[in-house]
């Protein structure tokens, strides 16, 4: 039996000795989150086609395809980036409880939610990285354990093509001008990352500033394409 395939059982141990439960809520069910719970996943409103950021409603259907006036005025470094749902409701919580309360087992169910996203046009899946520090801090990095699952879900591999070269602050609370500068020259991609097609992975895209150094720093290496995959999009 090949490594791979031992990998797989002992992953399925756990589901087999403890039974599912809500993400968010800890009630007995079937996938990520019970039907209550399910009831506040909302899908990501169309948008701009690049950065995923929700358009305005009251723009006409035809015009919802365009570009925003900021990614007209300074297009980011990815092609694409999209989101399976919107930030909030039980999707949120869950995703906090994955981050930062030491839930990591909650990537594989909420790594099924990548089913709401288009398969992106990649050669690999990539996380977006913590610093090293942060990493030993919270001794797990919950992007990594995501790009695996999307990986399996969009039939790609998953390379770990960025390292984080310094620490940044928590984005959280930080306007837009703020975070770019948070994170600008904050990861370093490493050579083989030249000529590929690269889906990045993360949890959460707010004003995208994370995914677009990312995004450069594989440029920079030589990568030819860029998107990017979350499981949810703030409004």
């Amino acid at each position: 039996m090949s490594r791979a395939r031992w990998r797989d059982l002992l992953e399925a141990v756990p589901a087999l000795l403890f039974p599912d439960r809500c993400g968010a809520c800890e009630a007995l069910c079937e996938g990520p989150f019970c039907s209550p719970c399910s009831e506040t996943l909302l899908p990501v409103p169309a948008g701009c086609p690049l950065c995923g950021e929700p358009g305005d409603e009251a723009l006409l259907p035809a015009l919802r395809p365009r570009r925003c006036a900021r990614c007209r005025k300074d297009p980011p470094s990815y092609a694409r980036a999209q989101a399976a749902f919107l930030h909030g409701g039980a999707l949120a919580e869950a995703i906090h409880r994955l981050k930062y309360e030491g839930r990591e087992e909650l990537a594989r169910p909420l790594g099924t939610l990548f089913a709401g996203c288009e398969p992106p046009r990649a050669d690999v899946v990539a996380p977006i990285p913590l610093h090293a520090t942060r990493l030993r801090e919270r001794g797990y990095d919950q992007a990594a354990l995501l790009a695996r699952e999307a990986g399996r879900r969009f039939g790609l591999p998953v390379r770990f093509l960025l390292v984080r070269v310094r620490p940044t602050r928590q984005q959280v609370g930080l306007d837009r001008t703020r975070r770019e500068e948070n994170v600008r020259a904050s990861f370093r991609a490493l050579r083989f990352a030249a000529g590929l097609r690269v889906c990045l992975v993360d949890d959460v895209l707010t004003t995208g500033a994370t995914a677009a150094e990312a995004g450069r720093a594989l440029l920079a290496a030589g990568a030819i394409r860029i998107e990017v995959r979350t499981l949810a999009r703030a409004a």
